[in-house]
């Protein structure tokens, strides 16, 4: 049996005379990045038995998920969330990147099928899931940052003044209007504040749903952006 982490090593050497420099180096993150996510996220999806196996080799070996289990413990829930949300949302991947990952998938999945590492039928799954998702990710991942760009530059060349009324942390985006985006205060929802001014052309790249972590301050009857630490297309909790 090999392990998920063996697998990927084996794919790599016997891929690198074939790839760039540039495309080896992105395997090699979105392997470790996805490998991490495992790590810390797929245990809970483990019947029992498989939880105390898990347990133990931690415990025992210090192993962790990827050094334990085979290929059949990839769900294609993991890829999809990988590719649609977690390289997007949590890593901040470009679209570029994103699009790699996708075709990483293309030609590691029927490698690791001609090498018996996966069976039939998960192979069948893993591949549906790969097809479906085609270039959404791309499609997402270029909207959040071209989004994000715009959102920095315009707080960069308009630098906010002192006020004693300021709020920071996760903001949700819950109404736009051209050159006004209205935001829901994560820890304290259900109660709209703005208009937090930003350019028409940041208000038209906006979407309704998209997490702000900013900071934000109070300037006469509409508030200013102060400063952005993340975007994302989701809830980060």
């Amino acid at each position: 049996m090999k392990t998920i982490n063996e697998a990927f090593l084996e794919f790599l050497k016997e891929q690198k005379r074939g790839l760039s420099p540039r495309t080896y180096n992105d395997y090699e993150n979105l392997i470790s990045l996805f490998e991490e996510y495992l790590d810390v996220c797929a245990f809970d999806d483990l019947y029992e038995e498989d939880q105390e196996l898990y347990k133990e080799k931690q415990k025992n070996e210090h192993k962790e998920y990827c050094q334990i289990f085979d290929l059949e413990y990839i769900a294609p829930s993991d890829i999809e969330y990988l590719l649609e949300d977690y390289l997007i949302n949590d890593v901040g991947g470009s679209a570029t990147f994103v699009e790699t990952s996708r075709r990483f998938f293309c030609k590691f999945l029927p490698w690791a099928y001609e090498k018996e590492y996966l069976d039939p039928e998960h192979y069948s799954e893993l591949v549906d899931v790969i097809g479906n998702i085609r270039k959404k990710g791309k499609k997402a991942a270029s909207q959040v940052q071209k989004f994000g760009s715009a959102l920095c530059d315009y707080v960069d060349a308009h630098p906010a003044e002192e006020s004693p009324e300021w709020k920071e942390g996760d903001f949700e985006i819950r109404r736009i209007e051209p050159g006004k985006l209205w935001v829901e205060d994560y820890l304290d929802p259900y109660r709209e504040i703005g208009p937090v001014k930003v350019s028409e052309d940041v208000s038209s790249l906006a979407k309704v749903g998209w997490y702000l972590n900013c900071g934000i301050v109070k300037m006469g009857d509409s508030w200013q952006i102060m400063y952005i630490e993340r975007i994302s297309s989701r809830c980060p909790y």
